[in-house]
């Protein structure tokens, strides 16, 4: 392991500021739930020193932006990179690390930390019932899950319903938890996870597109940005990122999209025009090839779930 100090056992305190809330085990007192965090990090912050939770799961659920963990497993160490509307699950005892080794990127998520051990008291679940469910979350088949946007509508309401001081609220709270869970179990998994590239040079290509999506941009610019032939930086592109720069754009523009429909009230063909599409037309059929749906009706579900 490559880290500078050896990894220690943390728990967080509770914590309420705009950037960052979290609701501990000694003011919530759910059996089976540590702690419930929701954060809003609108700038870069340092990276979180690598760590690991005795007999605790945690739940990582990206709303908007990116985030990167660093795992171990063994002398391995496995670098996740994942966007909005993914979820990571860290399992119990792992080494892991938030951010790479010098940030941590803006990002709105959700993060859970259920006990394990607690099954025979967990989230006022009776007995069958919640070792039912720790045996299936500490049995997931996979790591990097997809989450819809009812799923994050309900992990979003729980938060906002734990946070009120009446024990009415806090108990709707823990029951649409539980519910986000019972779904949770069976979301589908990630199929091309992002993994941060190790090659410092695609890094650096990967930057530059984050921070200049709006404009145009040739592969043999982002070769030349590389220091490879264009051949080569396609092949290196691949290898890093798992799609071929092409690709790989393409999908940043429409997460691009995803914020401004989210965010403002930008007609779709402007959206489109401002991110190089030549048409508002093929822009749409981008869209929702890539996620399903249409910009109107994306812009519309997130909005309805929103209120």
């Amino acid at each position: 392991m490559s880290e500078n100090r050896t990894p220690v056992e943390q728990i967080d305190s509770f914590r309420w500021e705009k950037r960052s809330k979290i609701i501990t085990r000694d003011v919530h007192g759910v059996g089976g739930l540590m702690n419930f965090t929701c954060m809003n990090r609108l700038a870069a912050e340092p990276p979180t020193p690598m760590h690991y939770h005795s007999g605790i799961m945690e739940i990582h659920c990206i709303v908007k932006g990116r985030r990167s963990t660093r795992l171990y497993k063994g002398e391995r160490m496995e670098s996740i990179l994942y966007t909005g509307g993914e979820a990571l699950v860290v399992f119990p005892g792992e080494y892991h690390a938030t951010g790479n080794e010098r940030q941590q990127e803006p990002c709105e998520l959700y993060a859970v930390q259920l006990n394990l051990r607690e099954a025979d008291d967990f989230l006022g679940l009776n007995r069958e019932r919640g070792r039912a469910l720790c045996r299936a979350l500490e049995t997931l088949p996979h790591r990097l899950l997809r989450l819809g946007h009812q799923d994050l509508a309900i992990l979003r309401k729980s938060f906002e319903l734990f946070s009120d001081p009446d024990d009415m609220m806090k108990a709707a709270g823990l029951s649409h938890l539980v519910c986000f869970l019972y779904r949770f179990v069976s979301l589908p998994p990630v199929e091309t996870p992002l993994c941060a590239p190790s090659d410092a040079r695609i890094r650096r290509v990967i930057d530059y597109i984050a921070e200049n999506i709006a404009e145009p941009m040739n592969l043999t610019g982002l070769a030349n940005l590389a220091g490879y032939s264009l051949s080569r930086f396609k092949t290196r592109f691949r290898e890093e990122t798992g799609q071929t720069p092409a690709v790989y754009i393409t999908a940043c523009k429409v997460e691009r999209a995803k914020a401004e429909l989210e965010n403002t009230d930008k007609t779709v063909t402007d959206i489109a025009y401002n991110l190089g599409w030549s048409s508002g037309n093929y822009f749409c059929s981008v869209f929702k090839k890539l996620t399903g749906t249409s910009p109107l009706q994306y812009r519309k579900q997130f909005r309805e779930e929103e209120e």
